[in-house]
């Protein structure tokens, strides 16, 4: 199984993310990484040395990747906590479980990084295809900066 995949998108006064994967959870992994990238730019010099259970309840898949991404990038915000990886272990539109690895960073690396206004509603998506037995799930995730 090939893992979820990400593509930055521009968008007017906004930054977003196109996710794919076969999976829901492959999906949720790959906001993770884009989000990463988005907030850090250059995480090759972090190394991974804790980790966070993060729990999110949700009213579906297209709520389910907003507060995901809500949830980690509060995780840098009050925990100066930067996620390099994740594993999502159950994952339903009513919510997930997943394990967050990575590192806590100082202040003044934290200041290098961007910083969002908001996980916006605005064109957020998540669903599958179907498509000659195979199942796509697609999201697309706008953030306000």
């Amino acid at each position: 199984m090939t893992p979820g995949k990400f593509v930055e998108i521009d968008h007017t006064a906004d930054v977003g993310l196109d996710l794919e994967g076969e999976s829901p959870a492959e999906v949720l992994e790959a906001a993770q990484r884009g989000l990463t990238c988005l907030l850090m730019a250059d995480t090759s010099d972090l190394v991974s040395d804790a980790e966070r259970a993060v729990v999110v309840t949700a009213d579906g898949y297209p709520d389910l990747l907003k507060a995901w991404c809500e949830e980690l990038y509060r995780l840098l915000e009050e925990e100066s906590f930067v996620a390099l990886e994740s594993q999502v272990s159950a994952v339903d539109p009513e919510g997930c479980v997943g394990l967050v690895k990575g590192v806590s960073v100082s202040a003044e690396r934290l200041a290098e990084a961007s910083e969002l206004k908001a996980v916006t509603y605005h064109q957020l998506a998540f669903d599958h295809k179907e498509t000659a037995g195979n199942v796509l799930w697609r999201a697309r995730v706008i953030f306000d900066v």
